[in-house]
């Protein structure tokens, strides 16, 4: 097996310590005490030096990525690690390290495997832990112009956000490992939305599947829903929960109203027998009002007439009531979210309830 390869041709060391190299400056990082923080927010002595460095709307997202914590498929990381998009990505990946051998590749590969196999599943964390050297140099000038390349974000934070999932590596990487997860099977259900969705994770039991995804919208469901008829995946039910990012991206009406009309027959050809509709999601009043975050609270209403409009053509239920407790008067809680537009720990609860409340579970 490419695991075992893998811990022979590397060193049996674990990475103790984080070294975040900016030019001439050095500050080295304790992974232990990355983990205390991310566990309990404990802050050192050696992290709070770095910490200052970061606004409380940083130390925010970074505690808030520390959290993140995916269970995968060992078998469809190890394939995917293997294709040429996913040696591409890593090979790039791999000149922000500074490592004095040449293994720069092959340990990052390892990292990602060990990771995964860790049992809280691959997080920042687990990957630091697995990393096969004492210490883990990153370059964060090379880190940062890489993740500017990557397509994952735009380059100006000003710019009106669009689906670019198609020309983006990592996307087309993250899509590869869902066909390698879950090619020729059949699931109970199967979710398919955008990053409201994907931050359930794999949260709604094994015969159940997430294939939801940050960024999503109409335009790349359908290549995602082709693809997955293609390899032969199976639902008995699905739910479509799209819309927001529609809107945000200024999907014209028809246009949306002729994808989600395709979606819904692309899902019944995967042998969908009851096929559901969740609303756009709304954000809160101030979230609205910026336009790089999300849509007009007033065009994601257009969008949910039209989902009522195509459900009542397609004959499929829209599932309002039951995403209702995240809102009062259509706006977002304030008390159910991170920024104004995703869902908090509590808001996350309440989705996968009436997630598991459609399946009948």
């Amino acid at each position: 097996m490419i695991l075992d390869a893998l811990t022979v041709s590397l060193p049996s060391l674990a990475s103790e310590k984080l070294i975040v190299r900016y030019g001439l400056f050095e500050q080295s990082l304790p992974i232990a005490d990355i983990r205390k923080y991310a566990e309990n927010q404990q802050v050192s002595s050696d992290l709070q030096s770095f910490l200052r460095y970061l606004s409380p709307e940083q130390q925010q997202q970074l505690q808030a990525a520390l959290q993140i914590k995916m269970s995968l498929d060992i078998s469809a990381v190890d394939k995917l690690t293997d294709t040429i998009v996913g040696k591409q990505i890593l090979y790039f990946a791999s000149q922000a390290i500074d490592r004095r051998d040449q293994a720069g590749v092959s340990a990052l590969r390892s990292a990602i495997i060990l990771g995964a196999k860790s049992p809280e599943g691959l997080g920042i964390v687990s990957f630091l832990e697995a990393y096969p050297s004492s210490r883990l140099v990153v370059d964060l000038p090379k880190a940062l112009k890489l993740v500017s390349m990557s397509n994952l974000f735009s380059s100006d934070s000003n710019e009106k956000p669009k689906d670019n999932l198609d020309s983006s590596v990592l996307s087309k990487l993250a899509f590869q490992y869902q066909i390698f997860t879950t090619q020729g099977k059949q699931y109970s259900g199967c979710l398919f939305g955008d990053s409201i969705s994907a931050g359930l994770g794999n949260t709604l039991g094994n015969q159940n599947f997430n294939f939801g995804f940050n960024g999503l919208s109409s335009i790349s469901l359908i290549p995602q829903l082709q693809s997955l008829n293609d390899n032969k995946v199976k639902c008995q039910k699905a739910i479509i929960a799209i819309g927001a990012n529609d809107a945000l991206y200024g999907i014209n009406d028809e246009l949306f109203s002729k994808n989600l009309q395709e979606a819904i027959a692309l899902v019944r050809k995967m042998n969908s027998q009851e096929v559901f509709l969740i609303p756009a999601f709304y954000s809160t009043v101030a979230a609205s009002s910026n336009p790089t975050l999300a849509a007009r609270l007033s065009r994601v209403e257009q969008i949910n007439t039209l989902i009522n409009q195509v459900a009542a053509r397609e004959k499929v239920p829209v599932r309002e009531e039951d995403v209702a407790p995240l809102y009062e008067n259509k706006v977002l809680k304030q008390n159910l979210t991170t920024d104004g537009v995703h869902l908090n720990a509590e808001g996350l609860k309440i989705y996968k309830g009436a997630l598991l409340q459609i399946l009948g579970k």
